[in-house]
């Protein structure tokens, strides 16, 4: 009687995919919000620049940031998405063709990192000096606090699937860790644009 009550459909287990979806749904709207910050940071970076109270934001003689090292930092990180998208295109259940683009991509994620560190690290200027070189350092630093997080759910992945716990390249784990490697590297470039665009104006 007792089950003759019970929905068996409402406690069923959800699909893989179902249940997936959600969690897309929330990276999605993590990335837009961090790409209201992205976008904030920038256009009052360059907003800074062309308001330039008093000559304020760029004082004659300070020094600028050399354009050398976020060109480099993005390129890494453009070729560490490639290698992870190829190991997602090669990904099956029955075998690891993931891992080969995977540990690749994280690798190129952690030089990206190194990289980006080394760049703050020497900077020709303090971060109190001037508006110029204060945004510089914030665009740097959250390029690090991305990449962070990327060589975190990088590593996340790629033990996944060595333990065979996803199911190929349709696996939502590898889409929405795909997404967010996407998005970064969105991120870094816009700032990236953003230093060179200013330093341009600020010579």
């Amino acid at each position: 009687m007792t089950e003759s009550l019970v929905n068996k459909e409402a406690i069923a287990p959800e699909a893989a995919e179902d249940f997936g979806s959600r969690w897309m749904t929330g990276a999605v709207l993590v990335i837009v919000a961090d790409a209201s910050f992205v976008a904030a940071l920038c256009f009052t970076y360059l907003y800074l620049r062309a308001l330039n109270t008093e000559n304020a934001f760029h004082p004659a003689k300070s020094a600028t940031a050399s354009l050398w090292w976020p060109w480099a930092v993005t390129a890494v990180m453009f070729v560490g998405l490639a290698g992870y998208r190829w190991g997602m295109s090669e990904h099956r259940p029955t075998r690891h063709g993931f891992l080969t683009g995977g540990v690749f991509g994280v690798a190129a994620m952690v030089v990206a990192l190194a990289l980006n560190v080394a760049q703050i690290a020497t900077f020709p200027f303090a971060v109190i000096d001037n508006a110029y070189s204060s945004a510089v350092f914030v665009i740097a630093a959250a390029n690090v606090f991305h990449l962070l997080i990327t060589v975190f759910l990088g590593i996340g992945i790629v033990n996944r699937v060595r333990h065979r716990l996803t199911i190929g390249r349709r696996d939502w784990h590898l889409r929405i860790v795909g997404v967010w490697w996407a998005w970064v590297c969105v991120a870094s470039l816009l700032g990236t644009l953003s230093i060179s665009v200013a330093n341009g104006i600020v010579r």
